[in-house]
């Protein structure tokens, strides 16, 4: 049986105009990497996972998003 991953789609109200998109294999063990630091005040939160069969990377993964979503520009996207 292949390990299973999940894509998560994060927010936090530090950044009220931005979703965080990736792969993870724990989410738990993501959330409490992303929210160590205390650059953030405000801690981030599982909006959305979906479980997948196989590992993605994030390059992958915002590939597959920009194909199918017409809102998305470029010119806008942020990383954090």
């Amino acid at each position: 049986m292949d390990k299973t991953g999940v894509i998560y789609i994060l927010t936090n109200p530090s950044f009220p105009e931005y979703v965080k998109i990736g792969y993870a294999d724990d989410i738990d063990k993501r959330l409490q990497q992303l929210n160590r630091s205390e650059c953030i005040p405000f801690a981030f939160r599982v909006y959305a996972t979906y479980e997948v069969n196989s590992r993605l990377s994030d390059l992958k993964i915002h590939s597959i998003i920009d194909k199918h979503c017409r809102f998305r520009s470029q010119n806008t996207r942020k990383r954090l």
